[in-house]
């Protein structure tokens, strides 16, 4: 009874947390079903009837199906370039004794601290001379590059907890630098790298940002700027709008589901043993 006592605080929090996560996925849920009418009239209330044409619909007028594909090629690529740069740069940092570790390290903490879009119009300039304008190649470099401070930072704090011996008898075995990160350093760190993928898929899969800023043609664009469509000047279709956003986070809850037990360890753990 005790220990239930102590932990009350706790659950009380996490269930006001979760009340707070739940009411506005399931008003988006249930929503999806209505119409634009139903949602006015009562937002929390069951549909009056089950109807799936709001999804059809939603996935006809938004071209979803191009959409979804560019975000998951963006998604997908800025992930995997995330990753593989970090896990470069995270090597040396960790495993070299030298001293400009700590300075480099601030480095990217700084690019942490700033906001990131302070520097669009520099961005902008940038990507038109580099010809990255209009491509999906483009918001590929800017996201890895917004997101590498986050990923290395943590990647090199879970490289600097395996134990030396990994790395020496991987050298005595004749590995050399590449081969001793991705084949012995990086499954080392597995919740690192689940860490920094769910993370890097969620920013960039609901950004509008710059898909906004640096797509033009209607059929590159991602999902957040799809949505946008169903927007009006004067008026608002909810019920396309809430089935559109039920179908774009589909993709992010299957991300979660396969990487949440390398997220659960890293947060847990905050490293390796």
């Amino acid at each position: 009874m005790k220990h239930g006592i102590l932990r009350l605080p706790a659950n009380i929090l996490l269930g006001a947390w979760t009340l707070i996560i739940a009411v506005p996925m399931y008003i988006m849920v249930v929503s999806c079903f209505k119409t634009t009418q139903e949602i006015y009239s009562n937002p929390i209330a069951l549909p009056q009837s089950w109807d799936f044409g709001n999804f059809i619909d939603a996935w006809v007028r938004a071209n979803f199906d191009v959409y979804t594909l560019n975000s998951v090629l963006v998604t997908v690529g800025a992930v995997v370039l995330t990753i593989v740069l970090a896990a470069l740069a995270s090597f040396p940092l960790s495993r070299l004794s030298v001293w400009w570790v700590t300075p480099v390290l601030a480095f990217f903490l700084i690019g942490l601290m700033v906001p990131v879009r302070l520097g669009s119009v520099e961005m902008f300039v940038l990507m038109k001379e580099l010809g990255l304008l209009d491509s999906h190649v483009g918001l590929i470099l800017v996201y890895a590059a917004i997101r590498l401070p986050f990923a290395i930072l943590i990647m090199s704090s879970f490289m600097r907890a395996v134990p030396k011996e990994f790395e020496d008898a991987a050298r005595i075995d004749g590995a050399g630098d590449l081969r001793l990160l991705f084949n012995v350093l990086v499954p080392q760190i597995k919740p690192a790298v689940g860490i920094v993928a769910i993370f890097t898929t969620i920013a960039v899969w609901n950004d509008f940002f710059f898909p906004l800023m640096f797509i033009f043609d209607p059929d590159l664009r991602t999902l957040p700027l799809g949505l946008a469509s169903f927007t009006g000047e004067y008026s608002t279709n909810w019920g396309l709008l809430f089935a559109g956003l039920t179908i774009s986070t589909v993709p992010l809850t299957f991300a979660y589901v396969i990487l949440s037990r390398q997220v659960r360890e890293g947060v847990g753990a905050g490293g390796i043993k």
